[in-house]
């Protein structure tokens, strides 16, 4: 079997989330700066009153996409979805898929298995199809063309939360090592809090852009 991408972990938290949500954040940001400027300069400073809309629609794509991350410390993983974030210890977490998305089978704090999806992490490239094609002529060239097993197998080593489970890996081999005793500082089961602040914020500039409209 063709050897795989090796993963590199410079180590520390990281923050991931795909590169498309953050480029849009940024184009949305400056486009909401620039509105607010024209506005601004058109109407003097009453072009302040429509503040309330643009400031809405950048703390709705803040909420929706850039608070949403995946936040990978030494020993657990911060899940932050839309409404929640959900805190998974290595040792509370059994499996780490990479597909579509990033999913996690955790132990929850019934003891139960349930399964924690990161919406908005980085996940499997969507390979365009003339990509695809190209790489398995060059394959065929070769002689050796990859099963759809070890290209998947080779995405997922691709991907950028990779990282996520080779750390998680790299953690419960040093586990086991130690005879599979729980690592001192670790908790086992999952916790899981509301995202209040993004979720009050929104509501308010929502509320400020409807008084703004029936007044």
């Amino acid at each position: 079997m063709p050897a795989h991408p090796t993963v590199h972990d410079p180590g520390g938290t990281l923050h991931l989330r795909p590169h498309g949500a953050t480029v849009l954040c940024i184009v949305v940001g400056v486009l909401g700066l620039a509105l607010t400027l024209d506005a601004v300069i058109r109407a003097g400073w009453e072009g302040l009153l429509v503040l309330p809309a643009p400031l809405f629609v950048l703390a709705l794509v803040w909420m929706v996409l850039w608070a949403p991350q995946v936040v990978l410390h030494e020993e657990e993983v911060e899940v932050r979805n839309v409404l929640l974030t959900h805190h998974l210890p290595f040792a509370a977490i059994q499996e780490v898929r990479i597909g579509a998305m990033l999913r996690f089978e955790v132990t929850t704090q019934r003891a139960a298995t349930s399964t924690i999806t990161a919406w908005n992490a980085p996940a499997l490239s969507r390979d365009a199809p003339w990509r695809r094609e190209a790489t398995m002529h060059e394959q065929n060239l070769r002689g050796r063309a990859h099963t759809p097993q070890e290209r998947l197998v080779n995405d997922q080593q691709r991907s950028r939360s990779a990282v996520v489970k080779k750390r998680w890996e790299r953690w419960m081999d040093r586990r086991d090592a130690r005879g599979r005793t729980p690592v001192e500082g670790t908790d086992e089961v999952m916790t899981t809090t509301p995202n209040l602040l993004p979720i009050v914020v929104v509501a308010a500039l929502g509320l400020l852009v409807l008084a703004r409209a029936l007044l």
